[in-house]
């Protein structure tokens, strides 16, 4: 991808810079990203924007700026993300696709929890994330993805996919389905108790990489991808979070049992209720659990749609990732069904 060296130009020539390399990196399954370095050293991030799953990028740019806005004036506890400003604008148009380019952000990331010691600094800066959102107007912020976090959609393409997917997708990997639509009652149960909860600010995909931590991993310093910040419920994040951090192991690693670490599954709950309590319901509250639990069922549903259409959301490097990917997370939520945790 030449052209991503002419696309960073575009944008470093505004703060009167010149790239000199970059590289692909990342491991995000949406967009393509890349870090630039420029003849003076600094360092940049820039993003190849995924328009089939954000067809409308200039949302993205919006409730960025509704956010950098409310945050920048009162939440200093973490840093927002610099982007570079082209025609007053953070998104350009070029070769074909839709490009944003931010300042690199210094400090460790992790692709699977490191322990539970750092999984409750940051859920604790979840907590504190959504406290703040206390604070804010919640109503400018457009939806990026429709029905994101719309489990009963999910359910529905689920069923739709079985009938229009790939048959021999569908045929082989028969078995698993019959798994997922077994525990559907719990995705019924989880519906009702969110639509009955409060509607807050939330990230939408926490997962433990996009949170950025100092060089000591004592604090969060950023919060990242904050494509789908919106309104929802704090349910989602929560269930979200255990999905991603309680895994031992990256998504697509092939495994069969003992992914879930009950250490860091712990310190999730502590940590997030230490910076949240003050706020939660006693629904809230007394949901998380249940939240964890659906979110690994719903997310093992997606990769499992994924599949067997043929790939056409998740980026995968083998035919079968995506039912790997499936499968784990079946197996993750299976491992949370034999925990009970008391608050």
């Amino acid at each position: 991808m030449k052209y991503s060296l002419r696309i960073a130009k575009l944008f470093l020539r505004t703060i009167d810079r010149l790239p000199m390399a970059y590289d692909l990196v990342g491991t995000g399954l949406i967009h393509k990203t890349f870090l630039v370095k420029d003849t003076s050293h600094s360092q940049y991030i820039l993003q190849q924007i995924n328009t089939e799953v954000f067809k409308e990028p200039e949302i993205l740019a919006h409730n960025f700026k509704v956010l950098s806005q409310a945050f920048d004036r009162k939440y200093t506890e973490v840093n927002m993300p610099k982007y570079l400003r082209v025609n007053d604008g953070v998104i350009i148009y070029e070769e074909g696709a839709c490009w944003r380019m931010y300042h690199y952000i210094d400090g460790v990331v992790f692709n699977t929890t490191e322990n539970a010691y750092v999984a409750g600094i940051a859920a604790k800066a979840l907590g504190n994330f959504h406290a703040y959102g206390q604070k804010i107007a919640i109503n400018d912020f457009q939806e990026s993805i429709p029905n994101f976090t719309n489990f009963e959609d999910r359910v529905i393409a689920l069923k739709k996919a079985v009938k229009t997917g790939i048959p021999i997708r569908i045929n082989s990997s028969q078995d698993l389905y019959l798994k997922l639509v077994k525990h559907l009652y719990l995705i019924e149960s989880y519906i009702k108790i969110e639509n009955s909860a409060p509607t807050r600010l939330i990230h939408g995909d926490p997962k433990i990489s996009n949170f950025i931590f100092t060089k000591d991993e004592k604090r969060v310093q950023s919060i990242i991808d904050l494509d789908t910040v919106g309104q929802g419920s704090v349910l989602y994040d929560f269930g979200d979070m255990v999905r991603s951090f309680a895994n031992r192991y990256n998504e697509d690693e092939q495994v069969k049992e003992n992914l879930l670490d009950q250490e860091v599954l712990i310190s999730i709950y502590k940590g997030y209720l230490s910076s949240s309590n003050s706020f939660l319901t006693k629904l809230e509250i007394n949901s998380l659990e249940l939240a964890g639990r659906t979110v690994c069922l719903v997310q093992a549903i997606r990769f499992y749609t994924d599949y067997i259409l043929g790939d056409i959301y998740y980026s995968v490097k083998s035919e079968s990732e995506n039912l790997i990917r499936a499968k784990n997370q079946f197996q993750l939520f299976k491992e949370l069904l034999e925990v009970e945790l008391k608050n």
